[in-house]
């Protein structure tokens, strides 16, 4: 155990020679290195791209019957192996080169490396192999594409010019195999459409969202029902706000904003029973916003009393 921890520590570094070196101990105490021992020298290798290294303790496993000589038809098991040792630079140059040699892979094993590629979070490469996927019209469990569409939306947060149009694509891609990501994971893709006034696929990505049950965070949806006040799109902002209502996710800013919007465009009825059910349910804003909101009130209906005027003086 210990052996094995120093030759795993030192291939980490790069310190190959040292590496080697250990594994010579083994060999001279009788101690004889196992698949792990010897994998650990080839992640690390493959990690920092020391192709030399690669060849050399790839060789010694093929001696040591660790590997197959011609790994055809063992590609799945090979690749299965070294992800749950978690040498996964080392699986994933086994399932390039099954790929690049067109050797049928499992459905499974598919599944296997964008898993592992996603758990350690190198999205490009986990994206590379989605796209794959996606092609080739494979077939993957469920929990890898939940982890992948997960690590996607931590990108998007953080994603600049062309990223978000692909994490925008690849997010798309996951919600369409009826696949849900994490709750709040859509809400900064659907907060950036707010930003820049495309309500069209704010509102579309949350039919997506929908169809699976699922929600944004309330902050985003108050955004959302603000758009669609200001895009005059009164039905869709009422539907969004029943939605928010059956997954108990208002505020009083939500209320607050249906109000304000719903007097903006003289549904008084509309606003008053909003503005009651606000009471009950004991969110009622702050003194100053509370007299805005009741003056808001005022001045819609003095407008539609003297609209009503005009038009009977008519």
């Amino acid at each position: 155990m210990m052996y094995n921890l120093l030759v795993d520590g030192y291939s980490k570094s790069g310190n190959f020679d040292a590496a080697f070196s250990h594994l010579n101990e083994m060999c001279d105490r009788k101690v004889d290195p196992d698949f792990s021992t010897y994998s650990s020298i080839l992640d690390g290798a493959c990690k920092l791209g020391n192709v030399e290294v690669v060849e050399r303790v790839t060789s010694v496993m093929v001696e040591k019957k660790l590997l197959p000589n011609r790994p055809l038809s063992e590609y799945d098991s090979i690749v299965e192996k070294l992800c749950d040792l978690g040498k996964i630079h080392a699986a994933e140059m086994f399932f390039k080169k099954a790929c690049d040699e067109k050797i049928g892979l499992q459905d499974g094993t598919y599944g296997l490396v964008l898993k592992a590629l996603t758990n350690e979070v190198r999205t490009k490469e986990a994206i590379s192999v989605y796209r794959l996927i996606s092609e080739r019209g494979i077939v993957v469990d469920g929990s890898s594409y939940h982890a992948f569409a997960d690590v996607l939306c931590k990108e998007e947060r953080s994603a600049e010019g062309g990223r978000w149009r692909e994490a925008e694509y690849l997010l798309n891609a996951v919600l369409d195999k009826g696949l849900l990501p994490d709750l709040i994971c859509c809400s900064p893709l659907v907060g950036r459409y707010c930003s820049r006034r495309q309500i069209d696929s704010a509102i579309a990505l949350h039919n997506k969202m929908e169809k699976l049950n699922g929600s944004l965070d309330v902050t985003t949806y108050n955004v959302l029902l603000s758009g669609l006040f200001a895009a005059r799109r009164i039905e869709e902002a009422i539907r969004v706000f029943d939605y928010m209502r059956r997954h108990n996710l208002m505020s009083s800013a939500s209320f607050t904003i249906m109000i304000r919007g719903l007097c903006g465009v003289n549904e008084l009825r509309k606003a008053m029973k909003i503005h009651d059910e606000m009471l009950k349910m004991r969110l009622k804003p702050d003194a100053a916003t509370y007299k805005r909101l009741i003056s808001g009130f005022q001045v819609t209906l003095s407008n539609l009393e003297t609209r009503n005027e005009d038009e009977e003086a008519k």
